[in-house]
């Protein structure tokens, strides 16, 4: 594996950064990957309701957590307040946004979200609470569900030294506002696969968004 390196890509620009700098290249004729569609988000921040609210826009299933269910009732209100202004802007129909809205559902049991494709964590609490979260999902999702986190590298590398199948795990950061920010910054840690990185560049760009692609940084550690 090299040594550090951020790509940054020009805003507006539909190819994902390439992913040679850190893999081996991708054999001719291979496998085409399969797109995550079920996505589950931990926290009700700002962040993620906006992530919440743009996914569904995307027509893609969501699932939302949080231990608390006074946060995600707040958090649905926030997410029905996104789909209005979008509605005053004619960024999109009443019909499309009540359809979208109905695929947003919420939990306070992680749990529930064994069939979510990806799990993206926003929270920015002590890496111990995110380290026995990932540990207990990691054993509800199937083997091949993505878990990303806003972590940064150092982060990765300990959430990767304390759960099964650390290949799946990968740094994934939205900017605030969703709705607005065209751009996601994904860090890859030692041990994410070339497959995770491949299906979250491609979630990414479904998205309409780009990627701001950073390599996992030598010697890093807790």
């Amino acid at each position: 594996m090299e040594a550090s390196r951020t790509e940054f890509v020009a805003p507006f620009m539909s190819t994902a950064p390439s992913l040679n700098p850190w893999f081996p290249t991708q054999p001719a004729g291979a496998t085409p990957i399969k797109p995550l569609r079920a996505i589950g988000i931990i926290g009700t921040d700002k962040t993620g309701a906006g992530i919440a609210q743009w996914c569904a826009t995307k027509r893609m299933g969501v699932m939302m957590h949080d231990v608390e269910a006074g946060a995600l009732t707040q958090a649905v209100q926030v997410i029905r307040g996104l789909f209005k202004s979008a509605e005053e802007r004619h960024e999109i129909s009443g019909a499309d946004a009540h359809k979208a809205m109905g695929g947003i559902s919420i939990t306070t049991s992680l749990e529930d979200m064994e069939f979510c494709d990806i799990i993206i964590d926003t929270l920015t609490e002590d890496t111990a609470s995110k380290v026995a979260r990932f540990a207990r999902l990691a054993k509800v999702l199937p083997p091949t569900a993505l878990l990303a986190t806003c972590a940064s590298s150092a982060g990765l590398q300990e959430l990767a030294a304390s759960i099964p199948g650390p290949d799946r795990l990968i740094g994934l950061l939205f900017f605030d506002p969703v709705n607005e920010s065209r751009q996601v910054h994904v860090t890859l840690g030692k041990g994410t696969s070339r497959l995770t990185a491949e299906r979250t560049l491609a979630f990414i760009d479904t998205l309409g968004k780009q990627a701001m692609l950073q390599g996992p940084v030598p010697g890093a550690n807790a």
